[in-house]
């Protein structure tokens, strides 16, 4: 005899008492049925469909089946409902598993991004700032198969479901466990019973067209709902004698709300598994349908909403739950398996690397790092994988933990980029004004550990880097570099031989360097430069342009640490760049159409062989103390001793702008790019952000520096701004506007209130 929902909506005590003598009427009839009088306990199946978003309420209906001290003795998921059925039966509660939601960023996990301080150090910069990418291939163009590849989610899976990753049976699970997924390849629903429980519940999820499928064994494998979207079946082909099922999937929508595209599309998509909805749930025996039409699939960010209405869903169900729990306790306790819910360790026989094909295994277990017979734990390991993916080799990168009869395997798997691609973006500033940014990664150009690095933002000014990295040990984080710098910018005013008029400032760099990275996140170089700095008039006089021009032998002793979780509109993290340089003139020249003029260190009596010293700093904090507000504090600190008379008053900085245009420029809100020249100063500055609707900031900015005067004098100058401005974080990049208003005594040129405005990526 069947227990019907319909007794859980009696509300007085005579229609408790029949609830449960109907119940152990049940179980009587179960048990006869068995051939075992009063010696079989009947097992309980519970049953979780997918949903999207909304299967998170199926966490709610987990809260009151706890509390009313009933668990399931099996569980069968779909798409969503596999997730979260695989978490629970790996030994979370429903409490855990609403804080492990609540404390994770879903937007950021169902994307391929990964936050920026996941990214190695040398490859941040290329990181999500382009608007398209090509890979460079001799094969044809391939498309993706889903927009989301899974590279953090699956990671999260393995991370999260550490404590059984060596478990490849479901049914030694804490529950017995299965999920449903659909092959591709044949169109045929799969139950998943064995294998990476990571993976399976990924390929339960794969919606097609949003996740790519995933292939295990010679299955092609998507979301099971494809075809069935909830399992009452299979979870009592496990064995349950009473199913009680959760159902957040779709409905047939009505004629009226078949008025467009997209809702016919979504009708005929689910139109298979709506259709075995109706013959699955004549099986279940307590049907819980939680109120979720309103909310769309992807409103994940509605997590505590769908929860709760999961859990209203459920309420009704409390006595007929708390009725069958106690019937079923007269049968003997429940035997639970014990999951550990702590930190574990694994060590590991055996490191296997498949899928890749350019990069070697020594390569990818170079940078892995870890040996055979190593104790792993999972923060240890994920860092790994993160390290691996931040290298830019992958398209994905993952790992699997594999028992194989006596030994412990660990798999990585990888799905690997073409060795080089192509970047382009657009960009528009005060500064530079348009132009065509480019840039051109190649792996292994000509040896192998080896990269080229080519960035260009092309107008009528310009920037440009090359850089040549090659990597000198397994690990890869002893490199060797050689870079070129170029740009051209424009100075509204600049002082030169007393005349103070609009110039060009164009700078050349050539150096080798000697670095050493530090975990993800730092590096340290030891370089030596040839660095020409040189200004040009922008007026033409009779004896035609005049240019300046300063050659320096430099050697530079640096250290960059970069934290933020984000290149742009960063809410966390830190940025800091300290270092000290040695420098030495080695030719100086004055030269127009009819004049040129070259000094060089034989012209002793102009003390130009006479070494001087830079000190650099600068440090900027992110933190988020309330929901969307971000605070930044940091200050920017130069000094320059004494250098030789004849290029002491052309070797400085610039301060000036929202943001730093070139190694020699400090920025310095309420001042225009370039409007103050300094060798020596000092700045702090608060800024606060809030975002008042996704992806779009007002920022408020306030700084103050302290310079001395480019006069000769001793004399110190406070120069005080503050700031307003908005932002967008677009597809084109980053767009930035606002006014700012800055004081300084010694200036007439610019006017105080100043407008800004930045389009587009920036390297």
């Amino acid at each position: 005899m069947r227990l019907i929902s319909t007794f859980a909506l009696c509300s007085n005590r005579r229609s408790f008492l029949l609830i449960i003598i109907l119940s152990f009427t049940s179980l009587f009839s179960i048990c006869n049925s068995f051939g075992q009088e009063l010696q079989h306990r009947p097992k309980i199946g519970l049953a979780l469909s997918g949903g999207g978003a909304c299967g998170l309420a199926h966490i709610g209906v987990l809260k009151v089946m706890e509390e009313e001290g009933l668990r399931p003795d099996y569980i069968s998921g779909v798409s969503m409902g596999s997730i979260i059925g695989a978490f629970y039966s790996a030994g979370y509660s429903a409490d855990s598993l609403e804080k492990l939601i609540a404390s994770i960023d879903l937007n950021m996990l169902l994307s391929n991004r990964i936050p920026e301080n996941k990214i190695i150090f040398t490859e941040k910069g290329h990181f999500y700032n382009s608007i398209i990418s090509f890979p460079i291939t001799l094969k044809k163009i391939k498309l993706p198969s889903g927009l989301i590849n899974g590279q953090q989610i699956e990671n999260f899976f393995s991370y999260s479901l550490w404590n059984v990753a060596d478990v490849n049976d479901f049914s030694k699970l804490s529950i017995p466990f299965m999920c449903v997924a659909t092959d591709l390849k044949t169109c045929t629903k799969i139950d998943l019973k064995t294998g990476y429980l990571p993976d399976v519940i990924r390929a339960s999820s794969s919606v097609p067209y949003i996740f790519t499928p995933l292939k295990i064994d010679s299955m092609l494998l998507v979301d099971g709902g494809v075809l069935r979207n909830f399992a009452p079946q299979e979870v009592k082909n496990m064995g349950a004698d009473i199913i009680i099922g959760s159902y957040t999937g779709s409905r047939y929508r009505s004629e009226d709300k078949l008025q467009s595209v997209t809702e016919v599309m979504t009708q005929l998509g689910f139109f298979p598994s709506m259709n075995d909805f109706i013959e699955q749930k004549k099986i279940v025996n307590y049907l819980i349908e939680p109120k979720t039409s309103d909310i769309s699939a992807i409103a994940f960010e509605r997590y505590d909403s769908l929860i709760l209405r999961g859990y209203r869903a459920a309420n009704p169900f409390r006595k007929a739950f708390r009725a069958l729990a106690d019937s079923l306790n007269r049968f003997g306790k429940q035997e639970i398996r014990n999951t550990v819910m702590v930190p574990r360790t694994y060590v590991f026989d055996s490191i296997r690397i498949v899928g890749n094909k350019i990069f070697s295994v020594e390569q990818i277990k170079g940078v892995l790092d870890i040996s055979p017979g190593e104790i792993v734990d999972r923060k240890m390991l994920s860092d790994k994988i993160d390290l691996l993916y931040g290298k830019n080799w992958f398209e994905k990168v993952k790992y699997r933990i594999v028992p194989e009869k006596r030994s412990l395997v660990l798999e990585i798997d990888c799905i690997e980029k073409p060795r080089a691609a192509l970047y382009g973006t657009v960009r528009y500033d005060n500064t530079l004004g348009a132009g065509l940014g480019i840039g051109l990664s190649i792996r292994d150009p000509l040896l192998r550990s080896s990269q080229v690095e080519v960035n260009a933002l092309l107008g009528q000014l310009y920037k440009f880097s090359f850089s040549y990295i090659q990597f000198i040990d397994r690990n890869q984080k002893y490199s060797l570099s050689g870079d070129i710098y170029a740009d051209n910018a424009y100075l509204q005013k600049l002082e030169l031989n007393k005349v103070s008029e609009p110039a060009y400032s164009r700078n050349f760099n050539l150096g080798v360097a000697l670095n050493r990275r530090l975990g993800l996140n730092n590096m340290l170089s030891l370089s030596s430069q040839i660095e020409n700095l040189g200004f040009v008039r922008d007026r033409v006089t009779g004896n035609g342009r005049e240019k300046f021009k300063n050659n320096y032998a430099s050697a530079e002793l640096s250290y960059r640490s970069n934290t933020l979780n984000t290149k742009y509109f960063p809410d966390r993290g830190v940025k800091t760049e300290v270092s000290l340089k040695a420098s030495k003139l080695l030719i100086s020249k004055y030269q127009t159409d009819t004049i040129y003029v070259l000094y060089d260190n034989s012209d002793s009596p102009l003390d130009a062989s006479k070494i001087f010293y830079t000190l650099h700093a600068s440090f900027d904090q992110y933190f988020s103390k309330y929901k969307k507000w971000t605070f930044d504090i940091g200050g920017e600190f130069l000094y320059i001793t004494s250098s030789d008379s004849l290029s002491e008053k052309n070797n400085y900085f610039f301060l000036g702008g929202f943001e730093s245009e070139n190694p020699r420029t400090i920025h310095a809100i309420g001042f225009q790019p370039f409007q103050v020249p300094v060798n020596r100063m000092g700045a702090v500055h608060l800024d606060l952000d809030y975002e008042i609707m996704e992806k779009v900031h007002i920022t408020l900015m306030t700084g103050i520096s302290c310079i001395k005067e480019m006069n000769g004098l001793r004399q110190l100058s406070f120069l005080p701004g503050v700031g307003l401005g908005a932002g967008y974080m677009s597809i084109i990049g980053p767009v930035r506007a606002g006014v700012m208003y800055g004081t300084y005594k010694n200036e007439n040129y610019f006017k105080r209130l100043k407008g800004y405005i930045s389009v587009g990526f920036n390297f």
